[in-house]
C-alpha cells in the first residue's frame, strides 16, 4: 500500500494549518448534526404545493407540527422534560418562528414545556379553551400566560365553527369544545386541518361526552388521519365517533410502558376492525405525513 506524505514548503505552513482547522471544524459540524438528528439530515420547508404534518414523539403526551405554505402551527408540546426534544426537532426542520399555537387543554402532558417554546419561537396567535373556573393553578400554565403576554401573542378562545384560512385550499377549523364541561379533558380544543382533499383531525383528550356533542353539531369531522383521542383511553373513541371520522390512519401518541396502559387494547382493536392503519409514537417514533392535497404519504423513524 502506498503511503502519501504531504510536505509543506516553509512559506505554505500557515495555509496548511488554516486548511486543516477548516476541515476539523467541518467534521465537527457534521457530528453535531448527526448527534442531534439521529444521523438524518434536517428537513426544511415543505416543497412547494405540499403540506407536512408531524407527530413528534414526546413520550406520554401530545405534540404535533403542521407546516403548510408559510405557516408553522404547533399543537401541544408534551411535558416540561420534552422541551429539548421539541425545540431541536423544530429547529432541525427549519422552524425559527411559530405562527399559530394550539393548546388543546392545560394538562402538563399537553403543555408542560409550551411556555419555553413560546419564549424561543414566539407566535402570532395562541388558540386555547376558555376553561374559566377549571383554570389550573400550576406553574407551567402561569408561565405560559406570562410568556404569551411578554411576546404580545394574541389569545383566541376556541369557538366551534371558527375557520382560519392559511392559503388557497388550505385551512383549519375549530370543532370543540362544543359545550361547557366539568373536566379539562372534554374541554380540549379539536382542530380539523384540511389541505386540498386531504384532512387531519386533532382531538386532544376529548372523551365520549365531548365526542357526542361534536357529532351532534353536524360539522364535518371526516379525516384521513386521526390523532386518536386521549392517547387511546377506553373512555374515548366511541364506535359512532370513529365511524364518523373514518380514518385511513389512526395515530396514537403514547409513551412506552406508560402507567395508564395506553393505548387500551380494545380501542386499538376497534380502529383495526374499522379499517384504519395503526401508528404509534412509542413504536414508530416521530411520524410524518406529506401531502400535495391529493396523494398522502407517511414515514416514521422506525
Amino acid at each position: 500500500m502506498k503511503k502519501f506524505r504531504f510536505r509543506a514548503r516553509p512559506d505554505n505552513k500557515k495555509l496548511m494549518i488554516t486548511v486543516l482547522i477548516g476541515i476539523l471544524l467541518l467534521i465537527g459540524g457534521v457530528f453535531v448534526v448527526y448527534g442531534r438528528y439521529g444521523g438524518k439530515a434536517p428537513v426544511y420547508s415543505p416543497a412547494g404545493g405540499t403540506a407536512e404534518v408531524h407527530f413528534i414523539d414526546v413520550g406520554q403526551g401530545d405534540c404535533s407540527l403542521i407546516r403548510a405554505g408559510s405557516a408553522d402551527i404547533l399543537i401541544d408540546s408534551g411535558e416540561y422534560e420534552q422541551y429539548r426534544t421539541v425545540a431541536l426537532y423544530l429547529t432541525g426542520h427549519g422552524v425559527d418562528a411559530l405562527d399559530y399555537i394550539v393548546m388543546s387543554h392545560p394538562h402538563t402532558d399537553h403543555m408542560g414545556c409550551m411556555y419555553r417554546l413560546v419564549e424561543k419561537f414566539g407566535g402570532k396567535v395562541l388558540i386555547m379553551p376558555d376553561v374559566k373556573e377549571l383554570e389550573p393553578d400550576i406553574p407551567q400554565y402561569r408561565k405560559l400566560m406570562e410568556a404569551v403576554g411578554k411576546r404580545d401573542i394574541t389569545v383566541m378562545y376556541a369557538e366551534p365553527g371558527t375557520a382560519v384560512e392559511l392559503e388557497d385550499n388550505c385551512r383549519f377549523e375549530i370543532l370543540s369544545p362544543a359545550a361547557e364541561y366539568g373536566d379539562l379533558n372534554n374541554m380540549s380544543v379539536t382542530v380539523r386541518f384540511v389541505y386540498g382533499a386531504v384532512s387531519f383531525l386533532f382531538t386532544g383528550d376529548i372523551e365520549r361526552e365531548a365526542e357526542a356533542d361534536i357529532l351532534a353539531s353536524g360539522r364535518d369531522i371526516s379525516a384521513d388521519v386521526l390523532k386518536v383521542p386521549h392517547h387511546g383511553s377506553g373512555t374515548s373513541s366511541s364506535k359512532v365517533f370513529v365511524q364518523a371520522v373514518s380514518p385511513r390512519y389512526a395515530v396514537f401518541s403514547v409513551g412506552a410502558g406508560n402507567d395508564y396502559g395506553h393505548p387500551h387494547s380494545n380501542i386499538v382493536g376497534l380502529y383495526r376492525k374499522l379499517g384504519a392503519d395503526i401508528l404509534r409514537t412509542d413504536m414508530n417514533g416521530n411520524i410524518v405525513f406529506v401531502t400535495d392535497g391529493s396523494v398522502l404519504s407517511v414515514s416514521s423513524d422506525r
